[in-house]
């Protein structure tokens, strides 16, 4: 049986599982997908299905948490896939296969991390020579948040970071014109928070700088981040993150002195059906990137001097390799402390 197939069967049968509200609440909110097209739909659902496969492995805490709380729910999951799966009912098509992701090896109790209920680590996949930089010398690349933009990053990094939307369907709105008439939306609106300031009728980007970090170890991730290096890919794992970012401060703060300095988890969203609060770029992101449970460090200039003249940011903070271990993609401990495989 295909993984989303046993997961869906495994939720089923539990009480939260309520087809029959949230087909309620779908037709107290209207059709909010009506204006996407069939294929449009189908690769909704084929993104729901993939993020549910990778963040839905097993009885967690989270189990407990309501569809309101957001993407950390399964429920969330399980009813905004409910609601794709109506709009195909609504226009007499069947859905197509979705993609099927493999199960989860068995990890050793060490690398379960917070998703998972287990403890807070830091992942971070790239090439190993790279994570063996990180390891031994803690040599951190900010990249500008701008460089996301260049779609020749792939599907898993690339991002329009400087602006986050949801959309709303124009049937929904009324736009009131220079004469009061009400005028209705052809298609979709989108709401659109840009990190951007206007200078004499110009929009100039309000830039940040980022290093990317996963929550979890997930072996499955590697396929969605090949560094294309010819010496192979790895994952460094941090175990104290909290030392880890008491190590950085300090050479963050000599390299960056103005800019503010956060580590946090990305919060995901539905761009279809938005939570009530505002979108904060730095914190955003759309739904189909959840499967990798990012935790993001943050340099924010906020409007002042751009660091490293616009360019990447490389900062050494020393030798992390009593907090933290390189493995590679079959689980074998390449360098760093900490157990010999994260292969339970």
């Amino acid at each position: 049986m295909a993984l989303i197939n046993e997961i869906l069967a495994r939720r089923m049968a539990m009480p939260a599982y309520d087809t029959q509200l949230w087909t309620f609440m779908a037709r107290a909110n209207g059709r909010n997908l009506r204006n996407i097209s069939d294929d449009a739909l189908q690769e909704r659902l084929n993104r729901i299905d993939r993020n549910i496969q990778y963040l839905d492995s097993s009885v967690t805490p989270r189990d407990d948490l309501p569809a309101e709380r957001g993407w950390l729910s399964p429920w969330w999951w399980l009813r905004i896939r409910h609601w794709t799966v109506l709009e195909f009912e609504h226009r007499g098509l069947t859905p197509g296969p979705t993609p099927t992701i493999p199960a989860l090896p068995a990890l050793a109790s060490d690398f379960k991390g917070v998703v998972a209920g287990g403890r807070k680590l830091l992942v971070r996949i790239s090439a190993k020579v790279w994570s063996l930089e990180l390891l031994q010398r803690g040599r951190l690349r900010f990249a500008p948040a701008t460089s996301y933009r260049d779609a020749a990053l792939g599907g898993a990094r690339a991002d329009d970071e400087m602006s986050k939307a949801y959309h709303r369907p124009g049937q929904v709105l009324k736009i009131t014109g220079p004469r009061g008439e009400f005028i209705t939306p052809i298609g979709d609106v989108e709401f659109a928070t840009i990190r951007s300031i206007e200078r004499r009728g110009v929009l100039y980007d309000v830039p940040y700088w980022l290093c990317s970090f996963s929550s979890d170890l997930d072996p499955r991730l590697f396929t969605e981040f090949p560094s294309g290096h010819l010496d192979g890919d790895a994952c460094l794992v941090i175990f104290d993150p909290m030392a880890f970012v008491q190590r950085a401060l300090p050479h963050l703060i000599q390299a960056a002195p103005r800019a503010t300095k956060k580590l946090f988890p990305i919060e995901y969203f539905d761009l279809y059906h938005p939570a009530e609060k505002r979108l904060s770029l730095l914190i955003a992101k759309e739904m189909p990137y959840a499967y990798q449970r990012e935790m993001r460090f943050a340099l924010d200039p906020e409007g002042g001097s751009p660091l490293a003249g616009g360019d990447a940011l490389f900062v050494e903070i020393g030798s992390i390799e009593d907090i933290a271990a390189v493995y590679a993609p079959f689980g074998a401990k390449l360098a760093g402390t900490g157990p010999d495989s994260f292969l339970a």
